[in-house]
Order: C-alpha cells, then sequence, then structure tokens
C-alpha cells in the first residue's frame, strides 16, 4: 500500500506477489477494520458501514505471463466481480485496466489520467453513497452462459446494453479440454476463444476444438487492452465491463 505522486492510495499491486489467494479475504477485513476505526474514532458519529470507494488495478506490464494481477483484480471485489456484493456492502468500484499508461513517468501501474478514474468513483458514489438510482456505475457483467455443445459456442448474456468498441478474438479464453487421454482423464488448458457475434446483451463466443470446458473468462491478463480500447463497454456513460471468471460444474 502506498501513494502515487498525485496522492491516489493504491491497494493490492504488492499482493499480486505476496499472499495472492488471501486476498479475497484481506481486502474486505481491511475495509471492516477501516470502518471500525472511523467510528471508533469519531465516537460513533461515522456510521459502522459508511460508503467505501476503490480503484480496481490498472496495469503493469504489457506482456507479463502469469495470472497475477488479474488474480488480484478479481479478489478486490471478493471473486464476484463487481461491488458493492454481498461480501462488501456499502462499496463502490472504479475498473481501471483499460487506462494504461505505458509512458508513465510514475512507472505504468500510476497511470496519468485521474479524471477518468475520478468520474468512474464520482458515479459510485452517487449511486452508492448518495443513493441515486438514476446513476449507471457499473459496466456490464454476465448474468448468464448458456452453452451448445453441439455448435461449439456459448452464449453470454449481459445485465445492461453493450457498446462494442474494438473487437478482438483473444480477449475471452476457454478453460477446454480436446477429449480424454489413455487413461480416460480430461487435460485441460487456457485457450483463446473468438466473439463470433454480438447483439443488444448478448456476446457469442466460439470454442471450436474443445470437447468440452470448464470454465470462461473474460480480459484476464495484466495488460489485456490499449487506452480506454478494452472490446465490451456499457452504451450509457461508457464504463468498461470488468474482468470476470465462471467455472462450470
Amino acid at each position: 500500500m502506498h501513494c502515487d505522486p498525485n496522492g491516489v492510495l493504491y491497494l493490492g499491486e504488492a499482493n499480486a506477489d505476496l499472499n495472492t489467494d488471501l486476498y479475497n479475504c484481506t481486502f474486505p477485513a481491511l475495509i471492516q477494520d477501516w470502518r471500525r476505526s472511523f467510528h471508533e474514532g469519531s465516537l460513533g458519529q461515522t456510521d459502522l458501514t459508511f460508503p467505501f470507494g476503490f480503484v480496481q488495478l490498472s496495469t503493469w506490464q504489457k506482456n507479463k505471463p502469469n495470472d497475477n494481477f488479474p488474480e488480484i483484480r478479481w479478489h478486490q471485489t471478493a471473486d464476484y466481480g463487481y461491488a458493492p456484493n454481498p461480501k462488501m456492502p456499502n462499496t463502490f468500484m472504479a475498473v481501471a485496466m483499460d487506462l494504461v499508461d505505458e509512458q508513465s513517468p510514475y512507472g505504468c501501474i500510476h497511470p496519468r489520467d485521474k479524471q477518468t478514474v475520478a468520474y468512474r468513483l464520482y458515479l459510485g458514489a452517487r449511486a452508492v453513497a448518495y443513493g441515486d438510482r438514476r446513476v449507471t456505475f457499473q459496466g456490464p457483467f454476465p448474468v448468464s452462459i448458456d452453452i451448445y455443445y453441439a455448435y461449439s459456442y456459448m452464449n453470454i448474456t449481459y445485465n445492461q446494453e453493450l457498446l462494442i468498441t474494438y473487437p478482438c478474438d483473444n480477449i475471452f479464453e476457454v478453460f477446454c479440454s480436446a477429449g480424454a487421454d489413455m487413461y480416460g482423464e480430461q487435460d485441460y488448458f487456457w485457450v483463446s476463444a473468438a466473439v463470433e457475434l454480438v447483439s443488444s446483451k448478448v456476446v457469442t463466443v466460439s470454442f471450436k476444438g474443445c470437447s468440452h470446458i470448464s470454465a470462461v473468462r473474460y480480459a484476464w491478463s495484466d495488460w489485456p487492452c490499449d487506452y480506454k480500447q478494452c472490446p465490451i463497454y456499457s452504451v450509457h456513460r461508457r464504463l468498461p465491463a470488468p474482468l470476470f471468471i465462471k467455472y462450470f460444474k
């Protein structure tokens, strides 16, 4: 945890390489602890569940091969993919994975575009802290996934209308098995899944060559897109769809 030269507090960056798997527990616990400290320090004048806004981790290395940064982003939401959620009530989040800044003098992890970060936090504050239900403050998020093995595709239905800006064939991935080995065991590996079709709220993703899939994920990389060029945004206010991962039974 530290502050960049612009005074923005960053959380989670160090945990990309330390206790990564615990962050879905430690980050919600930190929020609860800070709320309790403010409540006690103000002699009860600050509510124990006061609104808490945060910025999801931005980018670091453009060609980083491991999953640490997307895992931390996922854990920042207690593995829900969005905020607020049942483990993190009265919170709101600004997605920043599309605000990459490769030339930032402060390092890529500190993008200089604070205006967009502030705007996305402002929307969350209006909706969560001030209860303005008219405000859209979250990007599109899947509400259902239907798999059609006979045709090797899936339909991912989102909770709002989609704005597709820069189509990309490798932003979706599936955990794919090409078939059983000689012992009858399925070997799974992550492969890119091309977007075949997009409608108002549905993205159709192909998984040709996979006899079975056990998961799908979106934007699961340190640097998923260039500046404001991720594929999926909301039609209203152009908010980026956050990363997600979904395992199937």
